[in-house]
């Protein structure tokens, strides 16, 4: 049975609404370098004159569309001109600024390419004192340098890529641009959100973000209007809303450029959907409910054509219908007849909605791309994702297994910069402790309650919670913290049911962890959002010994 709060939905306006501005502070810049130079060939020189000897200390590059770009560094000085070799140079990170250190006094430069291709978006030549050196024959390469301005002084999160950006940023903006796709190891729907936001704000973080924040302020629209499904008081409603609102992973995630906040976000509505489907069928609707039924299958299409990871909570929904309808069937509530009516209805809304909606996000990846037919490159990728999936192994040093997610034991420290005068800037991908560790003890409470007797929101709820994780049980390739996202606008939900069904005893125990998590979430927000703080104080901060912020 299902309820809806009768009281105006004005406090849900108000926390959606901060919850909106806090996301879009501190986003990232609007503005990266732009103009490029680019090469097509191995061994082309650029050649730098400085008019004199200069001490030539660093050289910052922001980096364009191919990663891991090689160079030779050379150093002249004197007439003939006497170059001196130094190391070898590789540039990493698409997106980002890029130092590597000189520390010679010298009149010219040259710097020469060892790939086929390379795209270089500004250089910046910096003093020992950190004063910027233009060369004098800049207006031979006038797109290195007429954008020195947009140099924030080292390798920003604010001013370029962190982490998997790196990735789904640089495919949405070939999306965008008609090139070849360099990422092919997810379904295109993601990244095409992503290149939304760059179409309207430019190759700039706050445009390769904007898009994941507006996912994340539409999820925290679905879970008030599911929390007005499922509970009688609005006071519960928007508590569960605020644990949304006030959990760290939600926040940090939703503002990277990155595909998993649309998955959760489909995730999330396709379980809504597929709630109204079984609430209306409980009132005997049967009118009604196929369009529900339908919306959870088109938006079951969404979530897997963003990650495949989209079919585990398919595969929870399919769980949830067998089980309503046979339980409808021996309870005699239906007959043989409307069985096969609502297994057609079922085959149409989840297999053919998200057969058709998957193929269609594949219109813009393969006209990118003339090597292939359409047929051809769409199993082709799939052959490629499954590949890369089943293929996955070693170590990497942010990963952890499902069984630490629940409890926070490992965050995802996405990026880090320290600064001479004793602070740091750090993002961090984890949970709110207040949120995530009361919501574990009350999942253990909701299955006792299930063995006594099975409530249906509650086992409901217990399935969508359960399906997105426990494919990763048997899946050996490396994961992340970021992988139990789709689980936790079940959990919030969860916590809110609980706390209804013990009256003022547990809304009193739902509204403290609110409280808990809004003091924790203001504690964390340097780390959420990477400001500049004390290192002493994200030390502080270090509660677990996974928790490793600032080493």
């Amino acid at each position: 049975m299902s309820h809806t709060p009768r009281n105006t939905p004005l406090p849900a306006a108000l926390i959606i609404l901060t919850y909106s501005l806090l996301s879009l502070l501190h986003l990232g810049h609007p503005y990266a370098p732009s103009t490029t130079w680019e090469s097509t060939e191995k061994a082309t020189a650029l050649f730098l004159d400085f008019g004199e000897e200069k001490d030539l200390a660093t050289l910052s590059i922001y980096l364009g569309n191919y990663e891991n770009r090689r160079f030779t560094l050379q150093t002249g000085t004197g007439s003939p001109i006497r170059w001196q070799s130094l190391p070898d140079i590789t540039i990493k990170r698409v997106y980002q600024w890029n130092t590597v250190r000189i520390n010679q006094k010298a009149r010219y430069l040259r710097l020469t390419t060892l790939n086929q291709f390379t795209q270089l978006n500004e250089l910046i030549f910096q003093t020992s004192q950190g004063t910027l050196i233009l060369p004098k024959n800049k207006a031979s390469y006038p797109w290195l340098f007429d954008e020195s301005w947009m140099y924030p002084g080292y390798a920003s999160h604010l001013s370029g890529t962190v982490f998997d950006e790196s990735v789904f940023a640089r495919t949405a903006y070939e999306y965008l641009h008609g090139l070849r796709a360099y990422e092919d190891t997810h379904p295109p729907l993601g990244k095409l959100f992503i290149s939304l936001g760059i179409a309207c704000f430019g190759m700039n973080p706050f445009g390769w973000r904007i898009a994941g924040v507006l996912a994340g302020i539409l999820l925290l629209v679905v879970i008030w209007v599911f929390s007005c499904r499922l509970f009688s008081d609005w006071r519960t409603a928007a508590a569960v809303l605020l644990l949304i609102a006030l959990d760290f992973l939600h926040f940090t995630e939703s503002r990277l450029g990155q595909v998993d906040s649309f998955l959760v976000l489909w995730m999330t509505t396709m379980n809504y959907f597929m709630f109204r489907y079984y609430e209306t069928m409980t009132k005997r609707s049967k009118r009604k409910c196929h369009r529900f039924l339908l919306a959870s299958g088109f938006f079951m299409g969404l979530a897997v054509s963003c990650k495949w990871s989209g079919l585990y909570g398919g595969l929870g929904l399919g769980i949830i219908w067998t089980a309503f309808i046979i339980s409808r069937y021996q309870k005699k509530q239906i007959t043989r007849k409307e069985i096969k009516t609502e297994c057609a209805v079922f085959c149409l809304a989840f297999i053919l909605f998200p057969a058709v909606i998957y193929l269609l996000s594949y219109l813009p990846y393969v006209a990118f791309d003339q090597t292939m037919g359409f047929w051809e490159r769409v199993i082709q990728n799939q052959i490629n994702m499954f590949h890369y999936h089943t293929h996955v192994g070693g170590q990497h040093e942010l990963a952890s297994r499902w069984y630490q997610w629940p409890v926070i034991a490992k965050p995802v420290k996405l990026y880090s910069m320290h600064f001479f005068d004793g602070k740091a800037e750090i993002l961090a991908l984890m949970g709110n402790p207040a949120f995530w560790w009361t919501g574990l003890v009350i999942l253990f409470c909701c299955f006792y309650r299930m063995a006594e007797k099975v409530n249906g929101r509650t086992a409901f709820l217990l399935v969508s919670y359960f399906a997105p994780l426990l494919p990763w049980l048997g899946i050996s390739r490396y994961s992340f913290l970021y992988h139990y996202y789709p689980s936790i606008p079940f959990l919030a939900l969860l916590m809110g049911i609980w706390a209804e069904e013990r009256g003022k005893k547990g809304q009193y125990c739902l509204f403290s962890c609110v409280v808990l998590s809004a003091v924790f979430f203001l504690l964390f927000y340097p780390v959420l959002a990477g400001l500049r703080v004390s290192q002493t104080y994200i030390r502080f901060l270090e509660w677990l010994p996974g928790w490793n912020f600032v080493s």
